[in-house]
């Protein structure tokens, strides 16, 4: 390697570095102080940055606060999808894919961030769309293609992908979402009370889907 090749890479690997902390710095400034409280000098005071990097590498305020929440909520959903993207069972892979919900949604971080997005998106219009496209939206579109996946290959009756998408996942969710709204934090749930919300979540979900020469495998009576 050249020396200049080394430099340029060291000057990289520091932009880098420069750039993932003002990146963690501005979510836990958000996470303390909400959308409004989040200010330039705070972020440089916590990352050891100057205003002059955090133009360069991402414009603004505006263009940080979108790319730490577009981060967080990719790094959220990721792990969503993998089930989603399998090809295991109906039952193994809703199953996976509700539980992993259920906990992260229910974690201390995910319940202040959506509080925040409650009580000033409104006033953010733009990083809220962005949020929403890169998080639950995303979500809630690798559930429907799973879904029709499902359906394609006979195992489950779907004909809306996309509305049995929101059903599922309005089931898993519950009424967290409204609870969060009005500043309430959910109740915190062991591992085993949330397995049993999901396998009765999934069960129902189900035994209302899968094709009728199926249902007895799952464990669906018929008449």
């Amino acid at each position: 390697m050249s020396e200049t090749s080394e430099t340029q890479g060291k000057q990289s690997s520091r932009g880098f570095a420069r750039r993932r902390a003002m990146m963690d710095a501005a979510w836990q400034i958000l996470l303390e102080k909400g959308f409004s409280g989040v200010t330039l000098n705070d972020v440089i005071s916590r990352s050891g940055g100057s205003r002059t990097t955090l133009y360069e590498a991402f414009g603004g305020k505006d263009g940080l606060l979108t790319a730490v929440m577009t981060e967080r909520c990719m790094a959220f959903s990721a792990e969503l999808h993998i089930s989603l993207e399998s090809n295991l069972p109906p039952r193994d892979a809703l199953t996976d894919f509700a539980f992993k919900l259920s906990t992260k949604i229910l974690t201390e971080e995910a319940v202040r961030f959506t509080q925040i997005l409650c009580s000033e998106g409104q006033h953010f219009i733009p990083m809220v769309e962005k949020f929403l496209e890169v998080g639950p939206e995303s979500t809630r579109k690798h559930l429907a293609n799973y879904l029709k996946r499902q359906n394609d290959l006979g195992n489950l009756a779907i004909d809306d992908p996309n509305h049995y998408a929101e059903i599922f996942n309005a089931m898993i969710v519950g009424d967290w979402q409204n609870q969060v709204m009005k500043m309430i934090s959910p109740p915190k749930l062991s591992e085993e009370e949330i397995t049993k919300r999901v396998r009765r979540a999934v069960d129902v979900f189900l035994c209302g889907v899968t094709v009728e020469s199926k249902r007895d495998k799952i464990g669906c009576a018929t008449d």
